[in-house]
C-alpha cells in the first residue's frame, strides 16, 4: 500500500484535491472530519474541551455541541490556547485515524491519501512515503478564505499565520501543486499525479511484504 500525506494552506485547494481522489476511488482519512467526530457530545474529548474552555464554547440550545467557529476565534489569535486544545484532540484525531488506516491496510487497497493540514506539524510526514502540498499566493489564499468562510481579512490572515509557513511545507513536500489557476486546471494536475501513482511499483512491493508477516505470524506462533 503507498500512504500518501495531503497537506496545503487554509484555502489553497486541499479539499478539491482530495475530492479528485475520492472520485478516482481513493480512499481518503480526513483528518478534519475526524476531528468533528472526536468532539462530539457525550466522547471524553467533548468533555475535556468543555472542562477546559467552558460552556460558553457549547450550543445547548441544539444539543450542546461545540461551537467550532467561536472556539477557532480564540484559539487562532491564542497560541497558548491552541496549544491546549491541541493536546486534547491530538491523541483522539490520531488514534481514530489509525483504526481506520488499519481496516484500509486488511482490505488490500492499493494506496490511501491522508488528508490533514496538519500533516508536518504533527509529524505525520516522517512515516509517510509520498507528501503532496497544494499552495497559492498569499493574497489569493487570504481573498479564498474571506469569500469561503464570509471572515474578514485580518481573521483570514490571522488563520494562515497560525499554520506553518507554505514554504516550508513547499520545501518538505515531495509533490507540490500549484493551485494559482481555476479549479479545473487544478483537476487535471491532480489526475496526471493519480496516473503516475497508479503505474508505481511501491504498493505491490509493499502488499507482498506485508504478505510475508501476516504468513510469518502463524508459523512462529505454533511452532514456538
Amino acid at each position: 500500500m503507498l500512504v500518501v500525506g495531503l497537506s496545503g494552506g487554509v484555502a489553497t485547494g486541499k479539499s478539491t484535491v482530495s475530492s479528485v481522489f475520492r472520485a478516482h476511488g481513493v480512499p481518503i482519512i480526513d483528518a478534519d472530519l475526524v476531528a468533528r467526530q472526536v468532539v462530539v457530545p457525550g466522547t471524553s474529548t467533548y468533555k475535556s474541551l468543555r472542562k477546559e474552555f467552558g460552556d460558553e464554547y457549547f450550543d445547548d440550545e441544539h444539543g450542546g455541541v461545540l461551537r467550532r467557529d467561536k472556539l477557532g476565534q480564540l484559539i487562532f489569535n491564542n497560541p497558548e490556547k491552541r496549544k491546549i486544545l491541541n493536546g486534547i484532540t491530538h491523541p483522539a484525531i490520531r488514534w481514530e485515524m489509525l483504526k481506520q488506516f488499519l481496516t484500509l491496510l486488511i482490505t488490500g487497497t492499493k494506496y490511501i491519501v491522508f488528508d490533514t493540514p496538519l500533516l508536518f506539524e504533527s509529524g505525520y510526514d516522517k512515516w509517510i512515503g509520498t507528501t503532496i502540498v497544494v499552495w497559492c499566493d498569499f493574497q489569493k489564499e487570504v481573498d479564498r478564505m474571506m469569500k469561503r468562510d464570509n471572515i474578514p481579512k485580518a481573521d483570514a490572515e490571522a488563520r494562515i499565520h497560525a499554520q506553518m509557513d507554505i514554504e516550508e511545507k513547499k520545501k518538505r513536500a515531495t509533490i507540490v501543486i500549484d493551485n494559482n489557476g481555476n479549479i479545473d486546471e487544478l483537476r487535471e494536475k491532480v489526475k496526471e499525479i493519480i496516473t503516475k501513482m497508479d503505474k508505481s511499483w511501491k504498493p505491490f512491493i509493499f502488499r507482498v511484504l506485508f504478505g510475508v508477516v501476516i504468513a510469518a505470524v502463524p508459523y512462529y506462533f505454533f511452532k514456538y
